[in-house]
């Protein structure tokens, strides 16, 4: 099993990504973890070096080099940001990040994605998720992991009130967690999946982060 990984991560303040920050710190097999922000970082670690970019301006190429696996968690969402800010973050910020890891011949490329992720898709929100997952495959990193998870179980630090009312009720109906998936499980299925699975492309969809996050 690899040990000694160093791992870039962009989209470390949202509400998967700080839980997978924290994973990271907290591994052994990991020893370095450097964070790319448009804020200073209020997580301070031995292991943690933070970056301040602009994702806007495009992200300099000197960040990439001496990593071993880059993991993107940045999103946003059309209602908060506007479509013009949608399409920004969640197709060209992600997009910069991921050919600038390729031509760093950085190994390892992790994407979180959304469940129903779809190119042909008429929704522009699904539509834009799975282009960017179909070009990511085409980067032919030596392995590249795309996590679709469903409704994302957590207690949001921005939540509309009708968002909060369908994760408390998938909480309590959605047991098999057919439909919804804690933000816990998909960090840990994140973290798992650099140190196991086979080289090539994945797509995990939520039932397989899920079974990802119990492995070892």
């Amino acid at each position: 099993m690899a040990t000694g990984m160093r791992v870039l991560l962009a989209g470390s303040t949202g509400e998967t990504g700080k839980v997978l920050l924290q994973k990271l710190l907290d591994d052994s097999r990991v020893t370095k973890v450097r964070t790319l922000g448009r804020r200073e970082s209020k997580v301070t670690h031995d292991k943690l070096e933070h970056r301040v970019v602009d994702f806007e301006a495009g992200l300099a190429p000197d960040l990439f080099q001496d990593q071993d696996v880059a993991m993107c968690t940045l999103g946003t969402t059309r209602g908060k940001s506007g479509k013009d800010g949608f399409l920004r973050v969640d197709r060209d910020y992600i997009m910069d990040f991921a050919t600038k890891s390729k031509e760093a011949n950085i190994k390892q490329f992790h994407l979180l994605s959304s469940n129903g992720a779809n190119a042909d898709s008429s929704f522009l929100y699904l539509n834009t998720k799975g282009l960017v997952d179909n070009k990511v495959q085409e980067m032919n990193f030596e392995k590249a992991v795309i996590y679709r998870p469903a409704v994302l179980l957590c207690e949001r630090e921005e939540s509309r009130f009708g968002e909060a009312i369908v994760r408390k009720i998938l909480t309590w109906a959605d047991s098999g967690r057919r439909m919804s998936i804690y933000v816990t499980d998909v960090a840990q299925g994140m973290l798992n999946s650099i140190f196991v699975g086979e080289n090539g492309n994945h797509i995990l969809e939520n039932h397989h982060i899920i079974s990802r996050a119990k492995e070892t």
